[in-house]
């Protein structure tokens, strides 16, 4: 048996090299390397990449101008360092869509002065209650954005993060500590953005959106650049959240932080290219605007 699991772990490394060597001599974009996936199977990899992808039709999706209104770079986490940072680690748990429902929610808070500081509010209410989608086995951004306007998130404090062994567990009614947090925050409501300039203007002026995005193998094994898709099967569905763009050697990007710890990418954030919908990530956006306290 241990002569078998050791033989499959050598199979995925060789695959997964074939990838990095194959994106490395393709294109200068951005680099691939062996990454905290490189030792996954394949199974394990699709089971936390559940996100359902809503597909629009290409002309939903063609308005790709650029408002001189809008600098040509911009991150929201350089702007408000206070409402910044905060990677964290979904673990082995389809839980991305509550991540970015979360993430994007908590900086939108801050941004609008709700918080003085960055406030993670609970993805595991979400994870755990949220009935409209599947837990650890997915879920679909905009059905948790309408949980946030209906029900509200208690503090991550109040309700932390305890499903990364792929695990739902139980909704529950009081915080850790044992006493219930009365103060749930909610959005007054959530906001589809559409097209480049839409989707650059929200973050501009409202803060961090969540986005989704096809995720391709080659995926797995980014190291830092700006990501195009070069190569590597179709795996799932991913929803992360997205906080500026920029242009780096005439190539304009996105900047988004994704909820696969600080070891991945750019310290758990990544680059991808902007305005040709790669990976679909520019095809469905959407954030909840807070409700004032």
């Amino acid at each position: 048996m241990k002569i078998l699991f050791f033989l499959v772990i050598i199979g995925l490394v060789f695959a997964n090299q074939a990838i990095i060597d194959e994106v490395n001599s393709k294109q200068n974009l951005w680099i691939a390397g062996t990454t905290k996936f490189s030792d996954w199977k394949t199974e394990d990899i699709k089971s936390f990449l559940k996100t359902d992808l809503k597909y629009s039709t290409p002309s939903d999706r063609v308005d790709n101008s650029w408002s001189t209104d809008l600098p040509d770079s911009y991150n929201f986490e350089e702007d408000y360092a206070q409402c910044s940072g905060h990677v964290q680690n979904q673990a082995k748990c389809g839980s991305c869509w509550a991540f970015g429902t979360a993430t994007s929610f908590a900086k939108r808070r801050c941004r609008a002065g709700l918080d003085t500081e960055l406030v993670l509010y609970s993805e595991q209410e979400l994870v755990s209650c949220d009935n409209s989608d599947s837990g650890c086995n997915g879920g679909n951004p905009e059905m948790a954005c309408e949980f946030v306007v209906n029900t509200g998130l208690v503090s991550y404090d109040c309700f932390p993060y305890t499903s990364g062994n792929g695990n739902n567990g139980q909704c529950k009614n009081e915080c850790v500590t044992g006493t219930w947090d009365p103060k749930k925050m909610v959005a007054d409501s959530c906001t589809e953005y559409q097209g480049v300039q839409d989707i650059a203007t929200a973050i501009y002026t409202k803060g961090p959106v969540c986005s989704t995005m096809e995720v391709y193998a080659d995926f797995l094994q980014y190291k830092g650049g700006i990501y195009k898709h070069t190569t590597g099967e179709l795996l799932g569905g991913h929803a992360i959240t997205t906080v500026g763009w920029g242009v780096e050697n005439d190539q304009a990007y996105w900047i988004v932080q994704n909820s696969w710890g600080t070891t991945w990418g750019e310290d758990g954030f990544f680059r991808i290219v902007r305005g040709t919908n790669d990976c679909q990530i520019e095809n469905f956006v959407i954030a909840g605007t807070p409700a004032t306290d």
